[in-house]
């Protein structure tokens, strides 16, 4: 009886399956019906992977207020600028997607479309380590030398890591690896 009742069930599961796959083709048959699914399908990907990566970071939030030394510098500065919005960049120097990803930022920053961004070094071993990433990305942001305290005080988890903060100094939003300067531009402009 047992072996009767697997048999039943095998003829059944495969019209099923026929079906589904027919039902996909023909959903996949038109052109641009199907790439509109693949392109729903990745947003769907990175819109979830994103928020794994960003689950623990603060938002909506007041910035943690943060004062460290200028690379090559015995000044002090504030991370954030007071009453305008701009972007705080976390990087370490070994990080290959850093040194891509950085200069997205500086350019933003040299055309005037962020009013300001700071970048923080962590996971240093000494300052000549952030002076040649910062010569070989040609970035011309304020460079701040941050601490495992830093790292404590934002949640930096992984690298690069930045904030948009905006001109009430909130974390408006935030993201983890690769971002396009039309990524960083976007997201500065919604925390407006």
């Amino acid at each position: 009886m047992g072996q009767s009742a697997v048999n039943e069930k095998q003829p059944v599961a495969e019209p099923r399956r026929g079906r589904i796959r027919s039902a996909w083709r023909r959903l996949r048959s038109n052109y641009w019906r199907a790439l509109l699914i693949d392109a729903a399908l990745i947003l769907t990907v990175f819109a979830a992977v994103h928020a794994w990566q960003t689950r623990e970071l603060p938002l909506d939030e007041a910035a943690p207020e943060t004062v460290l030394p200028l690379l090559d510098d015995a000044a002090f500065r504030s991370a954030i600028r007071a009453g305008e919005g701009g972007i705080v960049y976390f990087f370490a120097p070994w990080c290959g997607i850093c040194r891509v990803s950085i200069s997205n930022l500086d350019k933003l920053v040299a055309d005037g479309r962020v009013a300001w961004a700071t970048v923080i070094a962590l996971d240093y071993e000494d300052p000549a380590e952030v002076r040649d990433f910062i010569a070989k990305t040609g970035v011309a942001l304020p460079v701040l030398m941050g601490t495992s305290r830093t790292a404590g005080d934002w949640s930096i988890g992984a690298f690069p890591t930045y904030y948009v903060i905006d001109a009430e100094g909130q974390i408006r939003s935030r993201s983890v690896g690769y971002s396009t300067t039309i990524g960083m531009l976007i997201r500065n402009w919604l925390a407006k």
